[in-house]
């Protein structure tokens, strides 16, 4: 077991090395952006990472609280379902109605990797490339598509 300064400590080496790794994978692709907080240029609409005891999971946050607008991002996101399932290199899970933590109710649209824990160095590469992997499709997906999102406004 941790204690609670472990516990911060390899929280937040687990976030700086892949923001690290992040860099250095998008400099490849000749994108020189801030990975942890992904420009795309809408409000409430986010490009999330989340780990923890058993899970590392790449997110597709819908958060407007207009449920109508809500619903029509999400539609618009099925609309390109093809390409997005066929860029991402992991299973992708679609949910309309989705309890956030915050309790906020959002739209979600995810892949995860299961049986890994953010507190076992061990599960990092494994974690982060996951991860990395998910956020390069993304945006692969997102520098073909993502004017069409914008112009939803």
């Amino acid at each position: 077991m941790f204690t609670k300064d472990e516990k911060k400590d390899l929280t937040k080496r687990f976030w700086q090395d892949l923001a690290e790794r992040l860099k250095v994978a998008g400099k490849m692709k000749g994108r020189n952006i801030d990975w942890m907080n992904y420009p795309n240029r809408i409000n409430h609409l986010y490009f999330r990472m989340e780990a923890d005891l058993e899970v590392v999971r790449f997110c597709i946050d819908i958060q407007f609280l207009d449920a109508g607008l809500r619903e029509v991002y999400f539609e618009q996101f099925e609309e390109f379902k093809v390409m997005l399932t066929t860029q991402m290199p992991y299973e992708m899970t679609w949910l309309k109605s989705f309890e956030h933590p915050n309790s906020k109710n959002i739209a979600r649209i995810f892949c995860e990797l299961k049986d890994v824990n953010i507190y076992n160095e061990k599960d990092w590469p494994k974690s982060h490339q996951f991860l990395t992997d998910s956020f390069l499709a993304l945006d692969d997906f997102w520098q073909d598509f993502g004017d069409v999102f914008k112009g939803l406004k």
